[in-house]
């Protein structure tokens, strides 16, 4: 599984755009590349832009259990923003830890994409919580037309305030919250 610590990285791939064959492939790696690369502890905004240059307006979004799609890339960046704003938080005051990784599943359709995800967030005490899931996702001219996410599985409890570092203000000191 390809997995590194969610901040910037000049590794980011180089794609010959005027190939047409595989470009869903192609364009689902440049989408988990920019994913994989941007960093959550300088601005949640980064992720925000990464849906604005892969996603059509009109995005179909379904996650097991949910039992309607959500449709269209506005509200997908408001549920995002939603997540990943507390998580930028965390991880820039509260020395919470972010690491991403993703492994490609291979598939049968020219047009759709299947990966699998892994989420670690290890707070400043140690504990630390993984969330993976796999992901399909449907492309129309290099861009995700529609994104399915299933196989929920999480390993460790939720991580709560008594698990954050947060420095004073003077800088001298940590204040750690009781649980």
């Amino acid at each position: 599984m390809k997995g590194r610590p969610m901040t910037n990285s000049d590794n980011s791939a180089v794609l010959d755009p005027s190939s047409s064959t595989d470009s869903a492939a192609r364009a689902d790696g440049e989408l988990n590349a920019a994913i994989l690369s941007a960093d959550i502890s300088a601005s949640y905004e980064e992720f925000l832009a990464i849906v604005d240059q892969f996603y059509a307006d009109d995005v179909e979004l379904r996650r097991h259990p949910w039992p309607e799609a959500l449709i269209g890339r506005a509200r997908l960046k408001s549920l995002l923003e939603g997540f990943l704003a507390p998580v930028h938080v965390m991880a820039e005051l509260g020395r919470l830890s972010v690491s991403v990784s993703e492994r490609p599943i291979p598939g049968d359709s020219l047009d759709e994409q299947h990966s699998q995800w892994s989420l670690s967030l290890v707070g400043g005490t140690g504990r630390a919580v993984r969330i993976s899931w796999s992901v399909r996702r449907r492309w129309k001219h290099s861009r995700v037309v529609g994104e399915y996410h299933y196989d929920h599985h999480q390993e460790g409890a939720p991580l709560g305030l008594s698990d954050l570092r947060i420095r004073t203000f003077n800088g001298m000191e940590e204040f750690e919250w009781e649980s």
